[in-house]
């Protein structure tokens, strides 16, 4: 079923308590780690996210935009992380780090820049839980959606099984989640649509409706 994962990386980080107590009704968040080397921001580390993990009930899912993310699989795991995903243009050996969460017993998964062709996927889908497709450039904020990834989403959707769940991430909002959706998408990560709302609450809510409305509707022509 279609879901949502606010990034908390978007939220005010001076309150995280206070972030808390409104995502009490969040299926997900989303937790962008990232190192200053393969992105220019740095975000949280394990002293910021190990003590997360132990003030909310949230499944917690990690987006590596790090050089080495063989370095924060276990820490992440041990900590209740319950996905990770990384980039395969990081990982010169990407079937050793699925099998290093998978002996866990986490969810793992490889993101991809819009640059990366599908096909790198490919020799990985038995090892696959999840695909995430960056949808703006890395690197950057408020940068627009895409378009092309959706062709990038369709070609993904047809090569791996119904299990392995496709994540979209960045620029997804109410006027191109349908395309999204309909191109196959099980998931989206979302940031300032969501935190930055008046009503962080509602906004996820809203989406989160919305999204399934357009699901259950691709789903019906699918019949």
């Amino acid at each position: 079923m279609f879901t949502i994962s606010p990034s908390l990386y978007s939220a005010d980080l001076l309150d995280v308590r206070g972030v808390l107590r409104q995502c009490q009704d969040f299926e997900h968040l989303h937790l962008d780690v990232d190192d200053g080397n393969f992105v220019r921001g740095i975000s949280f580390g394990m002293d910021f996210i190990q003590p997360l993990a132990q003030a909310t009930e949230i499944p917690l899912d990690a987006h590596l935009e790090v050089l080495n993310p063989m370095d924060y699989v276990e820490p992440l795991c041990r900590c209740g992380v319950e996905q990770i995903v990384a980039h395969v243009e990081t990982l010169p050996f990407p079937s050793l780090f699925l099998s290093t969460v998978h002996q866990y017993g986490k969810k793992a998964g490889l993101a991809l820049n819009i640059k990366t062709p599908v096909a790198y996927l490919e020799p990985y889908i038995d090892q696959l839980d999840c695909v995430l497709f960056v949808s703006v450039e890395a690197d950057a904020e408020g940068l627009p959606f895409r378009p092309g990834i959706l062709k990038k989403v369709e070609q993904a959707r047809a090569m791996l099984p119904d299990h392995v769940t496709i994540w979209v991430d960045g620029g997804v909002n109410e006027s191109n989640l349908k395309s999204v959706i309909d191109a196959g998408a099980d998931a989206i990560v979302q940031g300032r649509a969501v935190f930055k709302a008046e009503d962080p609450s509602a906004a996820y809510r809203r989406l989160l409706a919305l999204g399934r409305k357009y699901e259950q509707e691709r789903d019906d022509r699918a019949v």
